[in-house]
């Protein structure tokens, strides 16, 4: 991974390294607000010889003292200094407790030794550290006694100064708390964004989408929070990096193959709720305003919803063509006054599947063929039904619809197996709600590049009057049919002589 996929990373789980501190943080705070203040009293003893008169023995003496030093201070701790502490102040602990409470330690080569005894009563601490310094020196005096009782003893231990009750704690503050919890809530939270991360098995980059599919990338359509109320962005708003991402689309298309062109295009998807029925659509709308003869075809037989989204009658449609009870001039339907024709999916059948793999949708597909320039399907998803599977080898070519961090990996793997298993042509890739933050510098563009016709008007107005380079005065909203529009029992010849 390069720099800028740890920092895609960092940016995608934002919310996982922002948890992670804020809990960090809170025990932190819990923990100094439930954990009691220690006090630390610290007393020293000096480790002297004794009955040094000459030069030399007073050198031996302080030799004696430093190697008994190392051993002091193991011995400061040990159950018969705190076995006879605890007799002495009648403590509750037991003598491995109160030897947890004590620190004993000692410079190289000095005779001191510094005892310290933590405890939440600054009172009782500076008790404990007391009694040992009494305590200490007896056991020592006692140890170091000669065999002979006239002489003394080689090496004494004395107390420095006796410790007095401590005034300020000395465990940590909540500013050093709370920087060890910060510092430990970063540090988790990286973590968990980077694990959370590799088991993710959802498509996000174009990298590792175009390394799934083998086959180029046709579109990037930015995630548009205002689409569930205004999804045909191509129309409402022409001139949004949204709107752009469907007329780049567009332009892929028309470079597939450039000897061979591809007039029928089946539009599908791995899983529902990948955009497809919305790409289809805006799709259609940008093809159409390049001058276009489009033909959109509801081919989802199972959950139609171009006819709603557009707002026409599909009562009729495909079906009703397919099985013969009407003529395809019968239902075909214009939208946006005739910016393009729409074949709606009719009544739901109960053998899709059967039905789009006839021969009678290949020869429909084929008359289509010789009257529109672009033949646009809009087809089932791939894996819960085989609808699209089996109508993708009568078209020109498959589309597959993919969505940002929804699509696995797994999905795209099995929609390309279902398509290579009728041998259809996987044209490429449309990524959807991929996030906007790359396209803004193409917002601020095309705010500031305005066509000349718009100076001096303002954007309402602009827009108002222009739908891709057409007057739009008279045309009805996508959303709202116009009459006439819907269900015809007598359609004019000259609309289908106009497309041939």
């Amino acid at each position: 991974m390069t720099l800028r996929d740890y920092l895609r990373v960092l940016r995608e789980q934002w919310v996982v390294v922002l948890l992670a501190i804020l809990i960090c943080l809170g025990l932190a705070a819990a923990y100094f607000f439930i954990r009691p203040p220690q006090y630390t009293a610290k007393l020293t003893m000096y480790v002297s010889s004794q009955g040094a008169d000459t030069t030399q023995a007073a050198f031996q003496g302080a030799q004696l003292s430093q190697d008994r030093v190392a051993s002091y201070t193991e011995l400061v701790t040990s159950p018969r200094v705190t076995g006879d502490v605890i007799a002495k102040l009648g403590l509750p602990e037991t003598p491995d407790e109160l030897a947890a409470k004590m620190t004993a330690t000692s410079k190289l080569d000095s005779v001191l030794i510094d005892v310290t005894v933590k405890d939440p009563s600054a009172q009782r601490a500076a008790q404990i550290v007391n009694a040992v310094g009494d305590v200490f020196p007896t056991l020592v005096g006692e140890l170091e006694r000669p065999t002979d009782p006239r002489l003394d003893a080689a090496v004494a231990v004395r107390v420095v100064k006796p410790a007095d009750p401590p005034i300020l704690p000395s465990s940590a503050g909540i500013a050093v708390i709370g920087a060890l919890g910060l510092l430990v809530g970063v540090a988790l939270g990286i973590g968990c964004a980077f694990l959370r991360n590799a088991l993710d098995v959802s498509i996000k980059s174009l990298t590792q989408l175009q390394e799934m599919v083998g086959a180029p990338n046709l579109g990037i359509i930015a995630h548009d929070a205002g689409v569930p109320k205004r999804p045909l962005t191509v129309h409402d708003d022409p001139r949004s990096p949204w709107a752009e991402g469907f007329r780049q689309l567009r332009t892929n298309l028309q470079f597939v193959d450039v000897d061979n062109p591809r007039k029928i295009l089946l539009i599908t998807s791995s899983m529902p709720g990948e955009g497809k029925t919305t790409t289809v659509a805006n799709l259609a709308i940008a093809m159409a305003s390049a001058g276009n003869r489009v033909l959109l075809v509801e081919a989802d037989l199972r959950r139609p919803r171009i006819a709603k989204l557009l707002g026409l009658d599909g009562s009729a449609g495909l079906t009703t063509v397919l099985t013969g009870k009407t003529r395809l001039d019968h239902v075909v339907q214009s939208w946006a006054g005739g910016a393009f024709d729409i074949l709606a999916s009719g009544p739901l059948p109960p053998n899709p599947s059967e039905l789009l793999g006839s021969k009678h949708m290949l020869g429909l597909l084929q008359g289509l063929r010789m009257q529109y320039d672009v033949v646009l399907i809009d087809s089932p998803p791939l894996l819960p039904v085989t609808d699209a599977a089996a109508l993708a080898p009568i078209t020109d070519g498959a589309i597959l619809v993919c969505r940002y961090k929804q699509t696995t990996r797994v999905q795209i793997q099995s929609a390309m197996r279902a398509l290579s298993a009728v041998s259809a042509p996987l044209l490429g890739t449309v990524f959807t709600m991929v996030p906007g933050r790359g396209l803004q510098g193409y917002a601020q563009y095309s705010s500031a590049y305005r066509m000349d016709g718009d100076v001096g008007r303002s954007p309402s107005a602009a827009k108002a009057e222009q739908y891709d380079g057409r007057k739009t005065n008279g045309h009805r909203p996508p959303s709202q049919p116009v009459p006439g529009d819907g269900l015809r029992d007598a359609w004019p010849s000259t609309k289908l002589d106009r497309h041939r």
